[in-house]
């Protein structure tokens, strides 16, 4: 690679942000975007694209002071300054669909033949992981959604999301209440796939709480290769298997029975993990299905991501509708960022000095506030080459943030409970 290349505009992710830039800017989007046919027909304040740029930024600070930067980013002044509640009734004339639209845009592009991801062995990973979600502490919400606790009145949601653990992209995201079985949200992430015709082949890596006979069924019959941890009392000829890899006959509640392949093996803390999928490469060993499966980390790295630093829990309004907005939009935030990073890596590649002890990776946190920075001033862009320039910008300053990458760095899973300071308790004043 030779320096100048460091200079070349960052195709993947100018296209999907000019993607998102038409969209939100066209009236077909608008039309069906809008609750009512008369929604955003008259002049205001803060037109739908400018409204919905402002709910893609997922400002957490109080909604005034989103408002304040937003209007001197955007217009230069404060002349057009919108209040609070004037905000609060525009947005609930958004459908919350629209957002999710964006997210699945985002993820047609980024899968389709004219770009290439990252497989292993030619197949697309994905890992499917749900977590419970934190609400507001609203009536309405805990009517909606369900709760969580000792008298179950927190709020809470069940979310669940399908993650390329090779890529970062969150390929598909829900919310639901909380009573919903996680079974149920992976196999809708298995309808996505279905609309996604240039991958493939898949491989689902699920965890514990997901094998059950009906979903091998589901997920041979959808032509998925998966890969499951089992609990132990799963099959009593599992669990007395010996250490090693095993062919495992399995027959499903349709009487069906699929050719699966055992994995028994012991952790380095000692303890026993048992392994089962459809894959059938027999050059694969004990150590190679140990080590795809510790692939699957990614995926909770991910909702460690989106709580903590995107902080999807970090809600703007307290009705359902704000909180199906904010979470897609999240999503869709944390996907662009995903791109950038796939784009801002390669220079970091490039940039590092050989005599580096460690290797680099972006720093998710900077790429974040780089992202938001940019991304009003590159939307609101009168032209399309000067789009591309911000959106260049974007992936230039993300790639001149970075951290080290120490491997064998290991944190044991804190079983503590969590502290309360959930964002619904926290008071945004910067």
């Amino acid at each position: 690679m030779k320096a100048r290349a460091l200079k070349k505009t960052s195709i993947l992710f100018s296209a999907m942000a000019e993607s998102v830039t038409g969209t939100i800017g066209s009236e077909s989007y608008l039309q069906r975007s809008r609750q009512k046919p008369q929604d955003f027909t008259r002049k205001r304040k803060m037109p739908f694209k400018d409204l919905m740029l402002l709910l893609l930024q997922q400002p957490r600070c109080s909604t005034q002071c989103a408002l304040r930067r937003f209007f001197i980013r955007a217009k230069g002044d404060l002349s057009t300054y919108m209040t609070q509640q004037s905000f609060s009734d525009a947005r609930q004339k958004v459908k919350w669909e629209a957002f999710r639209e964006l997210v699945w845009l985002g993820v047609g592009q980024f899968y389709s033949k004219q770009y290439a991801w990252h497989t292993w062995h030619g197949r697309t990973v994905f890992a499917v992981d749900g977590s419970k979600t934190q609400l507001p502490s609203d009536p309405a919400l805990l009517s909606a959604f369900g709760g969580t606790g000792v008298n179950a009145d927190a709020p809470t949601a069940q979310a669940s999301y399908l993650y390329d653990v090779l890529n970062g992209i969150l390929a598909d995201a829900r919310i639901a209440p909380v009573s919903t079985p996680e079974r149920t949200l992976a196999k809708q992430h298995l309808e996505l796939l279905d609309t996604l015709p240039d991958i493939e082949k898949k491989l689902i890596i699920l965890d514990r709480g997901y094998p059950s006979a009906d979903m091998i069924a589901v997920l041979d019959a959808a032509g998925c290769d998966f890969l499951f941890r089992v609990r132990s009392k799963f099959s009593v000829k599992l669990d007395d298997l010996p250490l090693g890899v095993h062919e495992f006959p399995f027959t499903d509640e349709n009487g069906k029975t699929h050719d699966l392949t055992a994995v028994k093996l012991t952790l380095d803390s000692g303890e026993t993990e048992l392994l089962l999928t459809n894959l059938k490469d027999r050059r694969m060993g004990v150590k190679a299905f140990k080590d795809l499966y510790f692939a699957r980390w990614g995926v909770e790295t991910k909702i460690a991501e989106l709580k903590h630093i995107i902080e999807i829990e970090n809600f703007s309004g307290r009705t359902e509708l704000a909180i199906f907005q904010d979470f897609f939009a999240s999503v869709e935030l944390a996907n662009m960022i995903a791109v950038a990073a796939l784009e801002a890596q390669p220079i970091i590649d490039f940039s590092a000095n050989e005599i580096n002890k460690y290797e680099y990776k972006v720093n998710k946190n900077n790429a974040i506030g780089a992202l938001k920075d940019g991304l009003v001033a590159a939307v609101c862009a009168p032209t399309r080459r000067a789009r591309l320039r911000h959106f260049n910008a974007i992936v230039q300053t993300i790639a001149k943030s970075k951290s080290p990458v120490r491997p064998g760095r290991s944190v044991p899973r804190s079983s503590s409970p969590r502290r309360a300071n959930f964002f619904h308790n926290r008071k945004s004043n910067a």
